[in-house]
């Protein structure tokens, strides 16, 4: 039997820093909170089975190193895609209808746009903004397996956490 779902990951940068006012945003780096989560959100997501087979990630500096604390060692694929940053809802809707079909994919990327996919795969689609994604927050969802043409309320919500939320299993 042909296995009818796939699963997608969306996960916030973690938060970066804003020593720099004359710094371009692109290339803004992870402050040393937003380290310290990314590699917490790693560790979570290496306790709870969730390697994804597949990382898409944004051009940014925060989101690059993100990906470095998260999956340091986890041999995924990555590719770097230009048109993560500042992608608004159609964009990523676009991204994930060109994306590889893999079982398990993660996207690194930005808000609005990633709280805003968020609500579109629950069928929440109002315009305000929530704040319900801060960084380093993680998405899980299990979708149907054909993206080209996802709809509102397609997606079923596994997992969500925020890194305050986590606590790890110690060996």
């Amino acid at each position: 039997m042909v296995n009818q779902l796939r699963e997608l990951i969306l996960l916030r940068h973690a938060k970066s820093d804003w020593k720099d006012d004359n710094q371009a945003d692109i290339d803004r780096p992870l402050s040393d909170k937003g380290k310290k989560n990314a590699q917490k959100v790693g560790k979570w997501i290496l306790q709870n089975n969730l390697t994804p087979d597949l990382i898409l990630t944004s051009p940014a500096k925060r989101a690059k190193q993100t990906l470095r604390r998260i999956c340091n060692e986890c041999g995924t694929q990555t590719i770097t895609v230009n048109e993560l940053y500042e992608a608004n809802l159609e964009s990523l809707k676009e991204i994930l209808a060109q994306a590889p079909a893999v079982e398990r994919l993660m996207i690194i990327g930005h808000n609005p746009g990633l709280e805003r996919l968020f609500n579109f795969l629950q069928k929440n689609i109002e315009e305000q903004e929530t704040h319900l994604f801060p960084t380093a927050s993680l998405a899980h969802f299990v979708l149907p397996r054909e993206w080209s043409q996802l709809q509102s309320g397609d997606g079923r919500l596994i997992h969500f956490v925020r890194p305050k939320e986590i606590t790890l299993n110690t060996p």
